[in-house]
């Protein structure tokens, strides 16, 4: 004896069945008929003039361009008098605010920075800051970050000899003030790491 709900079951696979099959020209075979299963063999074809009438264009929506700001690769800047070669690496590019720590990308920036440092050359770092802060902070700070560098730079060159300082606020490089004003592009400059070499 079939319960109501073995009814139902029955009356939801028909109609399952006659959603699968009707739309596709195929006859309804009874539930419990041989070969009433769908497989790939058993799957009706169409044509394609049957399938055209279903095919329509597809409207994509408008997609506005996004600008991408430049982004500018890491340059030190070099410079050289014929005695000595100095390659100044801007420490707001490689270091956090206040802090001596370098990334992994910093350390590869600053390796790629000695590249063409000759072969068992004699090399010294150079911590600078700008005026922002004490003169004791300035200068621990401007220590840290040429070690720090001088470390990434023997960890990749142990054929270098360093000589690390710090020199704090006490060499700039631009004005950190001009007349009664900040100057903010003057000490960007000012905080820098030096790599000084013979040529």
């Amino acid at each position: 004896m079939t319960s109501p709900h073995g009814r139902r079951r029955a009356g939801a696979a028909t109609a399952l069945g006659l959603a699968l099959v009707l739309p596709l020209g195929a006859a309804h075979a009874e539930p419990g008929d041989p070969g009433d299963e769908l497989t790939i063999d058993s799957l009706p074809t169409l044509a394609d003039t049957e399938i055209d009438g279903h095919r329509g264009a597809i409207t994509l929506p408008d997609i506005e361009a996004v600008d991408i700001p430049d982004i500018e690769p890491f340059v030190p800047e070099v410079t050289s008098d014929g005695d000595e070669t100095v390659v100044s690496l801007d420490t707001d590019v490689l270091f956090e605010f206040g802090k001596a720590e370098l990334s992994a990308e910093a350390k590869k920036a600053v390796v790629d920075a000695v590249r063409d440092v000759p072969d068992d050359a004699a090399i010294e770092v150079v911590g600078h800051t700008d005026s922002i802060g004490s003169d004791a902070d300035n200068l621990a700070l401007s220590k840290k970050r040429a070690q720090a560098a001088a470390t990434a730079i023997t960890a990749e060159r142990d054929d270098l000899t360093t000589k690390v300082s710090g020199k704090g606020e006490s060499d700039p490089v631009a004005p950190n003030t001009q007349g009664d004003e900040d100057n903010p592009e003057g000490r960007e400059k000012n905080r820098r790491v030096e790599i000084r070499y013979a040529d």
